[in-house]
């Protein structure tokens, strides 16, 4: 029992020396670790005319279905929560498809949303997907869409959207150690405020 007791205050001791270390620094990447697992929430098209989704990928190498929406995503999505733009345009059938889909605003610095080589974006691409399409298409996805699911169902005027990302389940739990498996801790988060007199794209 004495000794139960001490590996206890051992453990409380070595968290809050991990906590003193970072302060809020590492409660934020916690934090953001947290919003990198899922895209998950309720899909709301805000205009009269009716969306359609019907849609689902695995890894970026199977994707089957088709979805058009353009509206709203109560809920989480690209490493943002609130009430977000979202927009999904898909379709695939197994070996190939296509794919633009994305919550919030668009971080041209996250691994999931563009390539490296893809620094000049101002707005989502269109990326190939399917087992053949993914790797013989003109714009391959980024390597992070390959360790991620997609699924959406939208009928009418509301969906649902849960995209799971295994690797970031797994990097949230490793985060607590501060060891961060998917490189991810020090990713621009927030939105930049924009220049006066820059128009937006």
């Amino acid at each position: 029992m004495k000794r139960r007791l001490q590996n206890g205050v051992a453990i409380a001791l070595g968290m809050l020396a991990l906590l003193s270390l970072g302060g809020c620094t590492y409660m934020r990447a916690r934090g953001g670790d947290a919003l990198d697992m899922v895209d998950l929430g309720v899909s709301v098209t805000t205009k009269a005319c009716p969306d359609l989704a019907l849609y689902i990928d695995f890894f970026d190498v199977m994707p089957i279905g088709y979805s058009t929406v353009n509206g709203r995503l109560l809920g989480i999505g690209n490493r943002q929560a609130g009430w977000l733009e979202y927009e999904s345009k898909d379709w695939g059938v197994l070996a190939f498809g296509k794919e633009k889909h994305g919550a919030g605003w668009f971080n041209i610095a996250d691994p999931y949303q563009a390539r490296p080589d893809q620094k000049d974006l101002t707005e989502r691409p269109v990326f190939d997907v399917g087992f053949v399409g993914a790797f013989t298409g003109d714009n391959p996805p980024p390597s992070m869409q390959h360790i991620e699911c997609n699924r959406m169902l939208h009928l009418g005027w509301v969906g649902i959207v849960l995209n799971l990302r295994p690797a970031e389940m797994l990097d949230f739990v490793l985060g607590w150690t501060t060891f961060d498996l998917t490189g991810d801790d020090e990713l621009q988060r927030s939105q930049p405020e924009r220049k006066s007199g820059v128009p937006e794209n």
